[in-house]
């Protein structure tokens, strides 16, 4: 089934009120708090730019989070868009769409453009952390202490014309 290029799946728009939707038991994704409130406030300042995927019986493949946080925000009676599959999805299917969908299918950060377009700030502000952005946790990163003793053993050039020296 991998890499089939199956076609014989066609998604459709439509509406669901969040009490009918079903969520997926075996959902294998979660979410901390701080990434929920960072979901709550995308939520509150833009809305719904990204859909939840269902099928035909109004079972979940993709959205539990966001179901979620609407639940909670909102209650059953919510509208929310979705994308209904013209069939249900196998459970094999539906185990390989999860993981196809979230774990980096869909692109990867350019490091070099956030550091030259984007604020820092902002960056972190919205669940960036230092480590993602630098590779280390500056503020756990123990330094050792200068120990004067060490430069003693370093060995010097010296330039024969004008005398300025550099660590060999």
């Amino acid at each position: 089934m991998a890499g089939s290029g199956m076609t014989d799946i066609a998604w459709t728009n439509e509406t669901r009120k969040l009490s009918e939707l079903v969520p997926w038991e075996r959902n294998p994704r979660q979410i901390k708090q701080d990434q929920a409130k960072r979901l709550n406030e995308s939520l509150r300042d833009f809305g719904q730019p990204d859909v939840l995927a269902i099928g035909p019986n109004n079972e979940v493949y993709n959205g539990h989070q966001r179901l979620n946080v609407w639940a909670e925000q909102h209650g059953p009676d919510f509208e929310v868009d979705v994308r209904v599959s013209s069939r249900p999805l196998s459970e094999k299917e539906r185990e390989r769409l999860t993981v196809l969908l979230h774990k980096g299918a869909a692109g990867e950060w350019d490091f070099d453009t956030l550091a030259n377009e984007f604020e820092l700030d902002e960056l972190l502000e919205w669940g960036f952390e230092e480590s993602d952005l630098f590779g280390h946790d500056y503020d756990s990163v123990e330094f050792p202490e200068y120990d004067e003793s060490v430069a003693d053993e370093v060995e010097y050039l010296e330039c024969p014309e004008c005398g300025h020296k550099w660590p060999k």
